[in-house]
């Protein structure tokens, strides 16, 4: 694939390593260097802890907004059930057969919703579960060929549909081997990773991006602006359980009764600060949106 055309608008979809954002901003940066004029306009559509079941329910407002001309599509490590891997090998099997299959069937119906208004799809296979990365946190064995399993897919579900792929599980697993790019989890790529990522597609794009160098202030704000509209997305996934079709008010009765009582689980404490974000962010989601819409076009 050649770069992105003049006046592209493209939505990177994904799940919270492309919330994550700075892979992106790498991209942004250089498009922004060396094809100033071209006018491509870059959106994140990622939603920390989503599957493609969060994408489809967020879809009309997430996603339609921006009208895209293009979609980078990377998800699927949370649609996996990964988790089911320490289960019980009865439980184990039927939960990640049946992870599986939903998905092949939420990526075909994210994929005719998008050739539905007219966006050209590019796939990514996801990147790699770091198996083998030396890490005090708990390991899920099995997790590099589960994943491994989803990025054989990916290739021949676009081979069969004529869509061109990204892929970052080759690229990334390559690098693992030399390099730790990765944080404690095995899932997300840290700063170097993200990197990395970056580098990757625009090298599938026959673009070279060079040595890794800081983002530039306009990039660097632009960046932190569009991790407060992902954090409000996120929360709103997180504590609303993908209802999206819930009103404004409610959202906010929502956030305040997460706040209020007393909450257990292993992503509380994160969740709680998402909440608390929320609560100053929401507010300027509009003037934030428009910040990166303006962003873009103003080359």
């Amino acid at each position: 694939m050649n770069r992105f055309p003049n006046g592209a608008r493209v939505c990177f979809i994904g799940d919270s390593i492309t919330h994550n954002n700075l892979f992106l901003a790498h991209i942004v940066a250089y498009y922004k260097e060396h094809f100033g004029d071209s006018k491509v306009e870059f959106y994140n559509c990622g939603i920390s802890g989503g599957t493609l079941t969060t994408t489809l329910n967020s879809f009309d407002e997430d996603i339609l907004p921006y009208n895209p001309t293009h979609a980078v599509i990377m998800i699927g490590i949370n649609d996996s059930d990964r988790n089911a891997l320490i289960g019980a090998k009865e439980h184990k099997y039927y939960s990640l057969e049946r992870a599986y299959n939903n998905y092949k069937t939420n990526l075909e119906k994210l994929c005719k919703r998008l050739e539905g208004i007219g966006t050209k799809i590019i796939l990514c296979t996801q990147t790699p579960y770091d198996e083998y990365l030396e890490s005090d946190d708990q390991v899920l064995h099995g997790g590099s060929a589960l994943m491994l399993g989803y990025a054989e897919f990916i290739k021949a579900f676009a081979k069969e549909k004529g869509y061109p792929v990204c892929d970052y599980h080759s690229h990334i697993t390559r690098i693992i081997q030399t390099e730790t790019i990765y944080n404690p989890d095995r899932v997300h790529p840290n700063d170097r990773g993200q990197y990395y990522m970056a580098k990757c597609f625009l090298e599938f794009q026959g673009l070279d991006i060079g040595e890794e160098k800081p983002l530039p202030n306009n990039v660097q704000k632009w960046h932190e602006v569009v991790g407060k509209l992902r954090n409000t997305i996120a929360t709103e996934h997180f504590i609303l359980k993908d209802d999206f079709t819930t009103t404004k008010q409610q959202r906010w009765d929502a956030i305040k009764d997460y706040l209020e009582n007393e909450q257990t689980g292993e992503y509380v404490e994160y969740f709680k600060f998402l909440a608390r974000e929320y609560q100053t962010d929401k507010p300027k989601q509009a003037e934030n949106i428009q910040f990166t819409i303006d962003f873009m076009k103003n080359q």
